[in-house]
């Protein structure tokens, strides 16, 4: 069971790797999406503003919400019809600023004309719109896009988009001139193709952060799980494999004690032999002198001693071995207790 902790430490450390790739593809794809996104609205917004431009302009009823537009020089800009109805024209710029009004109302994000250049203030770039607008003019990208914290200095304008800290994503793409924007366009010096500014998109990130963490968390518990599930298959697999190896080993250790047991009864057997045979002799010696009348010396009475005594050691060694006494050791075993032997030997 020991490796199971190098095992938890591996697998711990593939987790957090994992929880990192998964963060690292979530923004991405979150990132993918909202720019796919911005990029689609920033396609229909030029398609609206040709349209509006291949007509010189559209007019509409003047409303409070809708006056006259002070930033359009054009002598036709404001008409009366013969009933009495004011009427001004509504230009691109002026078309782009209220459907972004209407889709902050409805879709909770904005969008706004800005230029280097611009004939209307509210038009002029925050930082990070102004870097946009450079890159633009110098040919090095098409469009940029960035999710960037509530509150920063690039954010400067972007006070509607929700509290403090939280993310906006950006989106800013090049507004070129049209041919029919020259109409009112070439007496500031445009020609057809120049980069006259941006058209600057910012979605509140709110709604997707909160979809997109619980999304996170889904992905997280399976791992979760499927960590757990690991460490617990493992654990069960290492028991399973433990307790059979366990009973090998003890099957493995009986029978190697029975065969030192059969190794150790016949070298036993071979050191009684002699002993038993000198003393077998002996004894015949006795039986032929007593035969005769003969006496005993007191040397062959000592070689029947010694070899008695010799006899008597061999079975006090295998008593020692035959009645060890046990320790225990760990997990419930129980060891030979040598000390207690040799006690028990050097007391005899």
């Amino acid at each position: 069971m020991t490796f199971l902790v190098p095992f938890v430490i591996i697998l711990g450390l593939l987790f957090f790797a994992l929880i990192l790739w998964e963060k690292k593809s979530h923004d991405e794809k979150l990132f993918n999406i909202l720019k796919e996104s911005a990029s689609a609205l920033f396609d229909q917004i030029m398609v609206t503003r040709l349209w509006n431009a291949k007509h010189g302009g559209v007019y509409v009823e003047v409303t409070p919400d809708t006056p006259p537009n002070p930033y359009l020089e054009d002598p036709m800009r404001d008409i009366v019809s013969v009933d009495g109805r004011h009427y001004t024209k509504i230009n691109p710029a002026y078309m782009t600023r209220q459907l972004s009004e209407i889709t902050m109302q409805r879709q909770g994000y904005k969008f706004s004309i800005v230029s280097l250049n611009p004939i209307n203030p509210f038009n002029i770039p925050d930082d990070w719109e102004k870097k946009a607008l450079k890159e633009f003019e110098s040919n090095k990208i098409g469009d940029y896009a960035e999710i960037l914290q509530q509150g920063s200095p690039e954010n400067r304008k972007l006070s509607w988009a929700g509290r403090s800290g939280s993310r906006i994503f950006r989106y800013i793409g090049p507004l070129k001139t049209e041919a029919p924007c020259l109409k009112c366009h070439a007496k500031h010096g445009y020609n057809y193709g120049d980069i006259r500014g941006g058209i600057s998109i910012s979605i509140p990130m709110d709604r997707y952060d909160l979809i997109y963490s619980a999304d996170f968390r889904k992905t997280i518990f399976s791992l979760l799980t499927i960590a757990v599930i690991s460490v617990i298959f493992v654990a069960v697999i290492t028991i399973i494999l433990s307790r059979k190896l366990s009973s090998a080993i003890e099957k493995d250790i009986e029978r190697k004690r029975l065969e030192a047991i059969v190794e150790l009864a016949g070298a036993t057997a071979h050191e009684m032999r002699q002993p038993m045979t000198i003393v077998h002799n002996i004894i015949s010696l006795f039986r032929d002198k007593f035969r005769h009348q003969e006496p005993l010396t007191e040397e062959e009475m000592n070689i029947i001693e010694d070899q008695c005594n010799r006899m008597n050691n061999i079975i006090k060694k295998m008593m020692n071995i035959t009645a060890y006494r046990t320790k225990d050791y760990v997990k419930g075993k129980k060891i030979i207790d040598l000390e207690q032997s040799s006690r028990n030997e050097d007391r005899e």
